[in-house]
């Protein structure tokens, strides 16, 4: 009977342990001043060298899922438009990072480089989250365990 109850556990359990990632999101849309165009658009993790590719639909949008948390640099390429090339941008773990692309008509040698950061706002979910430091933490009264307690108020 022990057992029994040991395997329903276990069962029961196992979703949430598949529900833990390490991994992020890059999603957004590449438009042209006529409308949107089917691009491809490339991902490259900064630390790594590793490359993600994708293609955009023919609504424009586009979404790199499963991305390992990191540094990325962003690239969009059309034929008849500049190349948009965007660094910088940090993937978190279980973030959604939206990334609308606009192109400019030009020749494919010429590029338009962004450096700027991502936006506060979150506009692909409902979501309200707040990324803390370790060391934020251990300055908090409530988990400050060094002083014999556990709030140190």
């Amino acid at each position: 009977m022990r057992s029994l109850a040991v395997i329903v556990c276990l069962i029961l359990c196992a979703p949430a342990v598949f529900a833990q990632s390490d991994r992020g999101t890059i999603t957004g849309t590449v438009s042209d001043p006529a409308g949107v165009v089917v691009a491809t658009i490339d991902a490259k993790h900064v630390e790594t060298g590793a490359e993600y590719q994708t293609t955009s639909t023919s609504t424009g949008n586009y979404t790199l899922a499963q991305l390992p948390a990191g540094t990325y640099e962003l690239s969009v390429s059309v034929a008849g438009f500049k190349k948009y090339v965007r660094s910088g941008l940090t993937v978190l773990v279980a973030q959604t990072l939206r990334i609308d692309v606009p192109l400019e008509v030009g020749s494919a040698t010429e590029s338009v480089t962004v450096q700027a950061d991502a936006p506060l706002l979150k506009t692909e979910s409902g979501e309200l989250s707040h990324n803390v430091t370790t060391d934020r933490l251990d300055t908090l009264p409530i988990l400050n365990v060094s002083s014999g307690g556990v709030r140190n108020v």
